[in-house]
């Protein structure tokens, strides 16, 4: 059986990011148990970017193994931006 670990990367974070934004979405008593979704997502999400580190030292072919290293520095990017504008006392009173 021929693994791809790039392929299985990108399930599992795409899958770890509706995970832990599904109680955001959803109305609150659909969510109720809040942590659970956030730290099974969040979980799913790391063992995504494991996958991605194993694809990319396997040398895989294919761009999807690329997806979970830079979705961390997409997030890492919009809060550092978030941030400045919250120093500057833009969107808020």
């Amino acid at each position: 059986m021929n693994l791809r670990f790039g392929r299985l990367s990108l399930w599992f974070c795409l899958a770890g990011i509706l995970l832990a934004g599904w109680p955001f979405i959803v109305r609150d008593d659909v969510a109720q148990q809040v942590a659970i979704f956030l730290f099974s997502g969040i979980m799913l999400y790391f063992i995504g970017v494991i996958f991605s580190v194993v694809a990319i030292v396997k040398k895989e072919a294919g761009k999807a193994k690329f997806f979970g290293l830079f979705f961390i520095l997409f997030m890492a990017l919009i809060s550092i931006f978030g941030l400045l504008l919250l120093s500057f006392g833009i969107g808020g009173k």
